[in-house]
């Protein structure tokens, strides 16, 4: 990483609230609630290495190293001097809708996105290709 590209992220999140994005890691399976508290914390420090963060409520510290971290997102911070702290905080409280889902459930063979045939075929094509390839030699 650049020195330059280093103390501009050091100026925008030093000191800041924020949620580190990183590639997938070994606990995939986190609810929102756990994934806020797993990813989000105050920057201490920002280095050439990675990211130093503390968590929130327990003062523990976590260790980002840059190949993994896919971004840093400054979160929202409302004060409890705020005059609007007591609305925002009842609308922050509220349940969801019994009826709102969490996950989409998505069937892959009619996804827009994924043709089990089509990926099927290039499958065989590329075993044939390879085939064609290995007998050249």
């Amino acid at each position: 990483m650049k020195a330059l590209t280093a103390k501009k992220l050091q100026e925008a999140f030093v000191g800041k609230v924020c949620t580190i994005l990183t590639s997938t890691v070994a606990k995939s399976d986190f609810k929102d609630q756990q994934f806020s508290d797993f990813f989000t914390g105050i920057i201490e420090t920002i280095d050439e290495d990675g990211i130093f963060a503390k968590h929130l409520m327990t003062g523990c510290r976590n260790y980002y190293t840059w190949p993994h971290v896919v971004g840093v997102l400054e979160e929202q911070v409302v004060e409890q001097t705020n005059p609007e702290y007591e609305n925002i905080l009842k609308e922050v409280k509220k349940a969801p809708p019994e009826n709102a889902l969490s996950v989409v459930p998505v069937d892959p063979n009619a996804s827009p996105f994924v043709d089990p045939d089509l990926m099927a075929s290039l499958a065989m094509q590329a075993k044939e290709v390879q085939g064609k390839m290995l007998r050249k030699q």
